[in-house]
């Protein structure tokens, strides 16, 4: 792929110049069919910030699946990302830990209005509302629980148990009633510890057993082990600064690193809706369906069209990706980059929205 940059440069007695250069970016883009091209032509566009490093976009249409990569995993290096290329897929994990809670509750081992502590090692006196009321299960899941977004005192990449058991001791919550939006990560980091002190296993353990290893995702994983740290992406910042990687010793919030294989395997899963537990994390909890409703934890919506969509995007401080699903169309598209900044997820949005346009056009005639 070619992207053109206009340079004008002025002499004295003020003639100029003004001259094109193409500046190339690898890809294993084809170029042979419409998908090919609408992806491309978005992928231009995202491309265009000499800021960008790799990015890999995965599209389901219909059943059958679409992988494409572009620019490099690492500045030196160059290599191009590839279908099993690992990035940090950040809050996207959160619809998986949601439908480990799906798993849970349909073995009768939660309630989505189970009050939180029942789940937790302590007693937690503050963990209630000004009217008594406990912080319920499906607060933290549709982010209406007034939890903070982050447990303030775990900003360090790396902390234990301890520390989040104090953390939580100093949580003091709204004293309005709790039926107000406000996204938490801190929610989902507790949701994580409840499901683990419920099973007696570990995240990664639970998500392997319920999710992963049915869906033959095997790259899918919380942390990066020896097997699988080759296939890594490096993280960077608009500085090309490399960026730590994202702490996972509490993974439910945004732990989870995937490669674009396995996440076209999971968009496949969540369109098709076969598992009655897929289609409950999909049903709205709170909000309005044409300003955007939550589910568990998807954004549900319909676009100006009236379009219905399925949402969730995910950062970390070396990545970004945005996933979207329209299920009238049976299309998912999947962005996963490793690199971001404060415009990278406005763009991604943009880029999806470019493709289902197309994508849209072409069902149509």
């Amino acid at each position: 792929m070619k992207i053109a940059f206009l340079f004008i440069a002025f002499l004295p007695g003020g003639i100029f110049f003004a001259t094109h250069c193409t500046a190339q970016v690898k890809t294993d883009n084809p170029l042979q069919t419409a998908i090919d091209s609408s992806v491309d032509g978005a992928a231009l566009v995202y491309m265009k910030d000499s800021s960008r490093q790799g990015l890999s976009v995965g599209i389901v249409y219909r059943g059958h699946s679409y992988t494409y990569n572009y620019g490099q995993t690492d500045p030196s290096t160059g290599q191009l990302p590839s279908s099993r290329t690992l990035y940090e897929i950040g809050s996207v994990t959160k619809t998986f830990t949601a439908l480990l809670l799906a798993h849970a509750m349909a073995g009768k081992k939660i309630d989505l209005n189970d009050d939180i502590r029942k789940y937790l090692k302590g007693d937690y006196p503050n963990l209630q509302y000004a009217t008594g009321e406990p912080v319920k299960v499906v607060y933290l899941l549709a982010h209406i629980s007034r939890f903070p977004r982050v447990l303030p005192g775990l900003a360090a990449d790396h902390f234990t148990s301890d520390d989040v058991d104090r953390e939580l001791e100093k949580i003091r919550l709204d004293t309005l009633r709790p039926y107000k939006y406000q996204y938490s990560n801190a929610g989902y980091q507790v949701l994580g510890k409840m499901m683990e002190n419920i099973y007696g296993k570990t995240y990664d353990e639970l998500l392997r057993q319920e999710i992963t290893g049915p869906l033959h995702m095997g790259s899918t994983k919380v942390g990066v082990d020896g097997k699988s740290r080759p296939y890594l992406a490096n993280g960077y910042d608009a500085q090309g600064q490399l960026m730590p990687a994202a702490a996972d010793t509490f993974p439910g919030a945004g732990a989870i690193r995937s490669s674009m294989a396995d996440m076209s395997l999971y968009m496949d899963y969540q369109l098709k809706e076969a598992d009655p537990l897929v289609k409950m994390t999909h049903h709205p909890l709170f909000g309005d369906l044409s300003n955007g409703e939550n589910a568990l934890p998807w954004t549900v919506g319909r676009t100006r069209d009236w379009d219905y969509f399925i949402r969730e995007d995910g950062g970390t401080k070396g990545y970004r990706c945005f996933m979207v699903l329209y299920p009238d169309y049976q299309l998912g598209i999947m962005l996963m980059t490793n690199q971001t900044d404060e415009n990278a997820g406005r763009k991604l949005y943009e880029m999806t929205a470019a493709i289902f346009k197309d994508l849209k056009a072409a069902a149509l005639h």
